[in-house]
């Protein structure tokens, strides 16, 4: 039993079924055709966009979602761990062409990253719990647009605290 992968797991499933559906986005392919699609919610906790694997047809991974588990902490005297679960967002969106074609960068990637950061904290603090087993610090939300992004790309990030239960000890008959 892998407690803190379980959550992750839980993260990943929340993604996919309550924010992903709710964004269509920007994405772009490695010949700069762009078209729209929900976020993907990356698993593996880290990717590179495809398209530097050579092969021509790859779409980018933007728009994503990639969950990670940045941190794992005991409560002394409690049955309890604390993880530290960052959501890192990635967002594609040079801006728009006007209808007599001119190019705006009207700023919609900046306003993207924040809606989808926003809609995670709100489900998230609707629901509280995941799985009935993962409850969410609600004293506890951090997010971050991070500084120096390559336009047209917006990434970021949010924390979050989750609350979890560790096994509890094996106890051998022979204890002393």
């Amino acid at each position: 039993m892998i407690v803190p992968m379980s959550l992750l797991d839980a993260v990943c499933d929340f993604l996919e079924k309550e924010i992903a559906p709710k964004f269509k986005l920007k994405t772009v392919d490695i010949h700069g055709s762009e078209t729209k699609r929900h976020p993907q919610i990356i698993r593996s906790g880290w990717a590179l966009p495809k398209s530097i694997d050579g092969n021509d047809s790859s779409d980018e991974i933007y728009p994503c979602l990639i969950p990670r588990i940045r941190k794992l902490s005991n409560i002394a005297n409690a049955r309890e761990s604390v993880v530290v679960l960052r959501i890192m967002v990635g967002i594609y969106d040079p801006g728009v062409y006007t209808e007599d074609g001119k190019f705006v960068d009207d700023g919609s990637g900046f306003r993207d990253f924040w809606n989808l950061i926003e809609t995670v904290r709100q489900e998230l603090f609707t629901r509280h719990t995941l799985d009935n087993k993962f409850r969410i610090h609600d004293d506890f939300f951090e997010s971050e647009l991070i500084e120096g992004n390559v336009y047209p790309y917006w990434e970021g990030y949010c924390d979050t605290k989750w609350d979890v239960i560790y096994p509890l000890p094996h106890l051998g008959e022979k204890l002393f």
